[in-house]
């Protein structure tokens, strides 16, 4: 089985390519076709927040507390997020390609530093001490 930091940081990768080619379709007008890429990279980007929400976080934090800083930051990030794809399905229903890019652009950056706080802080301390719940995230992932 491949290592939890490789396969979510795979998934992240994926993702990406997921959120361009819906930029893409909106550069070229927001047509059904920018909707779908939208929906298949939001329905992508949904589970994968839920397994590490689900498995991940939880996992952390019964090493390292609760409350601690790190989980806090991103379960904040996912919620942030989650507006932002709200924001950007509703600018695609008005046919506004303008904002949707403008949101795209805005959600780029969020997830570039995002997903590297979890590729070097969050994936290798759960790989490392609790690998149970990474061989279950990593499965949970791949099961969607």
């Amino acid at each position: 089985m491949e290592s939890l930091v490789g396969v979510f940081r795979k998934d992240h990768e994926r993702l990406d390519v997921r959120l361009e080619a819906a930029r893409q379709e909106a550069r070229q007008g927001p047509t059904g076709a920018a909707r779908a890429a939208f929906a298949e990279f939001r329905r992508g980007i949904e589970r994968h927040m839920a397994v590490e929400e689900a498995l991940l976080f939880p996992a952390y934090e019964a090493r390292h507390g609760a409350d601690n800083p790190l989980t806090s930051t991103l379960r904040k990030g996912h919620a942030d997020l989650r507006v932002f794809f709200s924001e950007m399905d509703e600018s695609l229903a008005e046919d506004d390609a303008e904002e949707f890019l403008a949101l795209a652009d805005t959600v780029g950056q969020i997830l570039l530093h995002h997903d590297r706080k979890e590729e070097d802080e969050l994936y290798p301390v759960v790989a490392q001490w609790l690998p149970e719940a990474g061989r279950e995230a990593v499965a949970g992932l791949q099961a969607a």
